[in-house]
């Protein structure tokens, strides 16, 4: 069916209901960042691919609102279709919009797409497993009477959840139900005295019903019109500062991410150097396999972004069969990945040249690489912001006149949601901005700069935030680099980086080689590293 098609007979269906506008967002009951296919309702009537976007439909115009993130992507989706591409932060706001052009208007990720949408996926329906304590670190039962115990001090009977991260987190419980997310599709009613409840399909459930019981979980049908009585919750903030038993998860997870990394990039870097037919979908296909190699991977823990010279610039670019670029020996490389393994998850990001960078392509990488490594060093009290503490990443490149438009920074889950919440590191006040950044929370560490029709650099850590020390002042953090790669030395322009710039730089590289170098057999593989680690 054409996008002319569908917006058909969306129209026939405002008219039929007497509305002005139809807004879909890209969105499910439960919040959720990958919505199952059964909800992607506003990608199949936009064609847009992407992971953030509101679509709004009129009995005459049809709009789709995105961060700049997926600006080029969204033009290069709607070419073609009545759509018109609204820019978030430039152009006129949706519900501002709205306001002045419709009085008459339904949200909505379900109607009228469960009419017409004629060959809808049904929800899946995958069988939850139960998380052993030795890897989540607390038990449920406990988790539990932490809730309850917050219900008792706030005088609630009773709380629904909706969010599948914080009920996986709170049960120990996973699932296959959601893309790159190992999340069972659920609603949870938890009861000051202790009698719980569970919607979920029961065919899901089915081998873990003891469990559930031992809990005091009885099982109700899914009903996802359970959402509206759904309300905030403080599991968020708990989930996110990470036990013992998880941030070790996670250093080991990063170890093993480490080992596929430095796998890859030298199995890149000979392929390209031999002139092989390599492809943007060959690196994802490859690095999946050497992650797979790995003990105790479960999953991507999102897709694969590999953007070769020009779809590097595209932020959230995603190869197809149509766009799939072959990899040549020059520019550059954006390779933004990760895995869920059976002890936590990773997320990391690295620019890599393919030939000999250009004098352009190494300062800009070098403009990054400085963000990247001051945000990385901060030291900063107890009670600083994600707000406070991006201007770090950007200070450098600012100087010389270059921004970017996406966060620097987001919480990670254990085995959960690879974008987190509540913490966030950006420049622009989004609400959860404003929360002090806390010892056990993982961050990631991405600034970037992104030239259009030309190249993209991001190069990414996952950093845990550990207790740096007491003063006078107060009590201050740190972060713990987690991630073990080597950035790529060929596109550092040394003469930019400041003397504790290149001393933080030795010491990360200097790390990553003795951690990875005793889980290396190989050794050509261990010659590469040696080489991909020594000192500038």
């Amino acid at each position: 069916m054409s996008t002319d098609d569908k917006l058909r007979l969306v129209r026939e269906w405002l008219s039929a209901k007497q509305l002005d506008a139809l807004v879909v967002p890209t969105d499910d009951p439960h919040g959720s960042e990958y919505p199952a296919e059964h909800w992607q309702c506003r990608r199949w009537l936009t064609g847009f691919t992407g992971s953030a976007g509101t679509a709004v439909v009129t009995a005459t115009e049809a709009f789709l609102w995105t961060d700049s993130r997926y600006w080029l992507q969204a033009e290069e989706q709607l070419a073609g279709t009545e759509f018109r591409l609204m820019r978030e932060g430039e152009d006129m706001d949706v519900q501002t919009w709205l306001d002045a052009n419709a009085a008459n208007v339904l949200w909505s990720y379900n109607e009228p797409f469960d009419t017409i949408w004629s060959d809808r996926p049904a929800l899946p329906m995958t069988r939850a497993w139960v998380m052993p304590d030795e890897v989540a670190g607390e038990r449920a039962a406990d988790k539990l009477k932490r809730l309850v115990l917050y219900l008792m001090e706030k005088d609630l009977s009773g709380i629904f959840v909706s969010d599948l991260a914080e009920i996986a987190w709170l049960l120990n419980i996973r699932g296959n139900d959601i893309a790159y997310n190992p999340f069972i599709i659920s609603f949870l009613y938890v009861s000051a005295d202790g009698a719980h409840v569970m919607y979920v399909n029961e065919e899901q459930v089915g081998g873990i019903r003891g469990y559930l019981s031992s809990l005091g979980i009885s099982v109700e049908p899914y009903d996802e019109s359970v959402a509206q009585y759904c309300h905030r919750t403080p599991v968020a903030a708990w989930k996110a500062v990470k036990n013992p038993v998880e941030q070790d998860g996670f250093r080991r997870a990063h170890l093993r991410d480490g080992v596929a990394m430095v796998r890859f990039l030298m199995r890149l870097q000979q392929e390209v150097a031999r002139g092989s037919h390599v492809t943007e979908m060959w690196v994802d296909r490859e690095l999946t396999a050497l992650r797979a190699a790995q003990e105790g991977f479960l999953s991507l823990s999102f897709e694969t972004i590999a953007g070769y010279a020009e779809h590097g610039a595209i932020v959230h670019y995603e190869a197809t069969p149509g766009t799939d670029a072959e990899l040549h020996a020059h520019g550059l490389l954006l390779l933004d990945s990760g895995a869920h393994y059976d002890c936590g998850t990773t997320d990391i990001t690295r620019t890599i040249a393919l030939g000999v960078p250009t004098e352009e392509e190494k300062f800009v990488y070098t403009l990054v690489l400085k963000g990247h490594l001051q945000l990385q060093a901060m030291h900063f009290p107890e009670g600083t912001t994600g707000l406070q503490l991006d201007t770090a990443a950007r200070m450098a490149m600012w100087r010389e006149g270059y921004d970017f438009g996406h966060g620097t920074g987001h919480g990670v889950g254990h085995i959960l949601g690879v974008h987190e919440g509540p913490v966030q590191i950006r420049k622009n006040h989004r609400g959860d901005t404003v929360l002090p950044v806390c010892a056990g929370q993982v961050i990631t560490d991405e600034p970037g700069i992104y030239v259009a029709g030309r190249f993209g650099v991001r190069i990414e850590n996952c950093l845990l935030c550990v207790p740096s020390r007491t003063t006078d002042f107060g009590r201050f953090l740190a972060f713990e680099p987690l991630t073990m790669c080597p950035y790529d030395r060929t596109l550092i322009v040394q003469e930019m980086l400041t003397a504790e710039e290149l001393s933080w730089l030795n010491a990360y590289h200097r790390m990553v080689c003795d951690r990875l170098m005793p889980l290396l057999a190989d050794e050509t593989e261990k010659a590469w590293l040696r080489a991909a680690t020594r000192p500038l």
